[in-house]
């Protein structure tokens, strides 16, 4: 095999003949350079839905607020929200306006999660079934169910993987700043890194901060390398809280645990990172055309610079040729030495 940036190439095509996806997109980057972007069936230099991986871009976004001294890791939502529950009155259980956005960000919120049923899906399904995908306004979503919701579990204990808690926190963005969360997110951070095209995908933002990103996968990298601790855009207090948040609710795997919207780990002082989404969802669009969403993404950077982002359509495999993909771009890392 080929030891220089054209092995990646040779194990995406491979991969690609293998798996037969419809379309499929890799971007590998180091030291801040795009080694390889390679596409089968589309274009790997224009926006994708990443699903998931938007939620890191919504960490990001609550940071500047908490590094800019507008929000803390402690705010509750009795604060946070104080217009929402003036506009839309006080929730059935009275324990969302004691949530904390720090428990939102690692989804110890005590809503329902995925692996519970979270019934926000029901009401972002409705949406775009019935045309109105693209209206991405977080408190109307959130009022539609959230209000009459209860919790299932003590907050700030066990975690349940939330799209309910980002969501709130898309709300908590657009009650602090006075603007859409969209509109604020693409200034105060992907402006500030220099990337120009993000946006929410025009059908879809009714996924908003918990899914509904549409970004090219090159500059999704660019927008990871904020999580080397050497970059000054998150802050020093937000950087000894993502530390901190290490070993305050795992104490057994003190090398893993998820931080800003992303799964984090340790190592030789620095971090690792990583983020997956999924989505596959049918609606409408204003005129009434089918409109999908599906999407499996996978992105990670390592602590020596080195980033991998991968998205392809969903199906019931998907998943599975993602992990294999991520398994031999691993084993490709090792052949592919210095520069490019």
């Amino acid at each position: 095999m080929a030891t220089t940036v054209d092995a990646y190439s040779a194990v995406f095509d491979q991969w690609v003949i293998r798996h037969r996806p419809n379309t499929a997109i890799l971007v590998v980057r180091r030291g801040g350079k795009t080694l390889a972007i390679k596409g089968h069936g589309v274009d790997p230099s224009e926006p994708t839905m990443i699903a998931s991986l938007s939620k890191p871009i919504t960490g990001a976004c609550i940071a500047t607020l908490i590094r800019d001294g507008k929000l803390s890791f402690m705010t509750r939502m009795r604060d946070a929200l104080a217009q929402f529950f003036k506009k839309f009155g006080p929730p059935l259980d009275r324990r969302l306006e004691l949530v904390t956005v720090e428990q939102l960000l690692v989804h110890r919120s005590g809503f329902a999660g995925n692996s519970d049923g979270d019934p926000i899906f029901a009401v972002m399904d409705k949406r775009a079934g019935s045309g109105m995908g693209q209206l991405g306004a977080a408190d109307s979503i959130l009022a539609e169910y959230l209000l009459k919701t209860r919790h299932i579990r003590i907050q700030g204990n066990k975690y349940s993987y939330s799209n309910t808690g980002y969501g709130i926190l898309t709300a908590v963005i657009e009650e602090r700043t006075g603007r859409s969360y969209e509109d604020y997110c693409r200034e105060a951070v992907f402006e500030k890194l220099g990337i120009a095209q993000p946006k929410l995908h025009p059908d879809w933002r009714v996924l908003s901060g918990a899914g509904g990103w549409f970004i090219p996968g090159a500059d999704y990298l660019a927008f990871l390398d904020i999580f080397d601790p050497a970059h000054p855009f998150l802050g020093d207090a937000v950087k000894k809280w993502i530390d901190q948040a290490q070993g305050r609710w795992t104490l057994g795997n003190r090398g893993r645990w998820y931080s800003l919207g992303i799964n984090t780990w340790a190592g030789a002082g620095r971090w690792s990172v990583s983020h997956g989404g999924v989505v596959n969802s049918q609606g409408r669009d204003i005129e009434g055309r089918p409109t999908e969403a599906s999407i499996v993404s996978h992105a990670f950077r390592a602590a020596d610079s080195t980033a991998v982002f991968i998205a392809l359509p969903w199906t019931p495999t998907s998943s599975q040729a993602v992990n294999d993909l991520r398994r031999e771009i691993g084993q490709t890392h090792k052949l592919v030495k210095g520069p490019p």
